[in-house]
């Protein structure tokens, strides 16, 4: 799947990196769209493709996840990332990947943690600001999966939190920069209904502008 062409790489889930929860096509068909204001995107899903054009890319986004376990290609991918020093913006099951290979957890500064990160079944979910950056940001409710307990380095800045049941604020979103390379995530986006409402759209905006910048 190849769309558009320019300054912003889009790794989209699918057809290398899929799972059977995710319509990843959906889901980057819509942040492609999104991340049209900021300039042209290309959206690739298979590695070769990644390869080919991550050189040239002003921005890489990732929006692809690799199941419950290491995934075959998680050597290859882990090589190509780690030549990658440009800006780089994470979403949603992006947390999850790479499980065995540190150097995507220390340039995204967190992630997914098996059998210790989880998340409620998918519904409303109300996300609180914990930053200036993003303290004008309304509404700030959405449907969604309230990803809980992810790794956050303390040198990350934390965006957005939600308030589980067991009284701590979990991030949500967050921006990191470590070596001059900037990096941010979100863990908003789990589908198109995620989207649907303002708060995961303007998140990417400002989440790429921040890497643009």
């Amino acid at each position: 799947m190849t769309t558009g062409g320019g300054g912003i790489l889009l790794f989209s889930g699918g057809a290398d990196y899929a799972d059977p929860w995710h319509p990843f096509a959906e889901t980057s068909a819509i942040v492609a769209d999104v991340l049209r204001d900021e300039g042209d995107v290309t959206v690739v899903d298979t590695l070769d493709d990644l390869a080919e054009r991550i050189d040239a890319a002003d921005m890489l986004v990732v929006n692809a996840g690799g199941g419950t376990a290491p995934h075959p290609l998680d050597a290859r991918l882990a090589e190509i990332l780690a030549a990658y020093g440009g800006p780089l913006l994470a979403l949603h099951v992006a947390a999850t990947l790479l499980p065995e290979h540190t150097v995507w957890e220390a340039r995204l500064g967190g992630r997914w943690v098996r059998d210790e990160t989880y998340h409620p079944e998918r519904g409303p979910l109300h996300v609180r600001a914990v930053s200036a950056s993003v303290a004008d940001l309304d509404p700030l409710d959405t449907v969604d999966e309230a990803y809980t307990a992810l790794r956050v380095s303390p040198e990350a800045d934390v965006l957005l939190v939600h308030d589980h049941a067991d009284g701590v604020a979990h991030p949500l979103a967050w921006t990191h920069e470590s070596n001059g390379c900037r990096a941010a995530y979100s863990a908003l986006g789990h589908d198109a209904e995620a989207y649907a409402p303002p708060l995961a759209p303007e998140l990417i905006r400002r989440l790429s502008r921040w890497l643009l910048t």
